[in-house]
């Protein structure tokens, strides 16, 4: 069977959608946490609001939920302070260093956020190709290349999300492996 593919090839990513989804991914990861704490530390200063005072059943439900929402308020205002000046410049740093190419029989995936990575996956360690598309996904409008690979086990499927025509580029990569994996 003769390759008929290129030697080298790189894969096309939909960077401003993937920069949509990965700010709007990195938003809630932060908010929930941050807004819970807030809430439970606002929820631990009603004893020291009625400490030693009689109060009365209507106004302990009113003093629980007031307590539980001004620290849920202090929780998304820090979220904002953390996510804008952090999170944000992180997902567009991200979204910008994504490099995926095939370089012979090796699938090179590179990325600089914070720590740098530079992988090459052989053709025969990866099992199979599926794209996803979680409803954050649908609504940027991004797919996403999903690659099992030997190792298997305790590590997780790779996952590059934005690649764009996702299932044109899932159907040539397995055809390349199927031509290259022994080699």
């Amino acid at each position: 069977m003769s390759d008929q593919h290129p030697h080298s090839l790189r894969i096309e990513i939909d960077r401003p959608r993937l920069k949509k989804y990965l700010r709007l991914k990195s938003f809630p990861a932060l908010l929930v946490p941050i807004v819970v704490f807030g809430a439970l530390i606002g929820f631990s200063s009603i004893s020291k609001r009625a400490d030693g005072s009689k109060i009365a059943r209507e106004e302990v439900v009113f003093l629980i939920a007031k307590s539980f929402a001004e620290g849920a308020g202090v929780g998304v205002g820090l979220t904002l302070l953390i996510y804008f000046p952090f999170a944000h410049p992180l997902a567009d740093r991200r979204a910008d260093t994504l490099d995926v190419s095939v370089e012979g029989s090796f699938l090179r995936l590179r990325q600089h956020t914070i720590i740098k990575t530079d992988r090459k996956l052989h053709f025969r360690s990866i099992v199979d190709y599926a794209t996803t598309q979680s409803f954050l996904m649908r609504w940027c409008e991004v797919q996403a290349l999903q690659m099992t690979t030997t190792a298997g086990g305790q590590n997780p499927p790779i996952l590059i999300p934005g690649v764009m025509d996702c299932l044109k580029i899932r159907d040539l990569l397995a055809e390349i492996d199927s031509q290259r994996e022994h080699q």
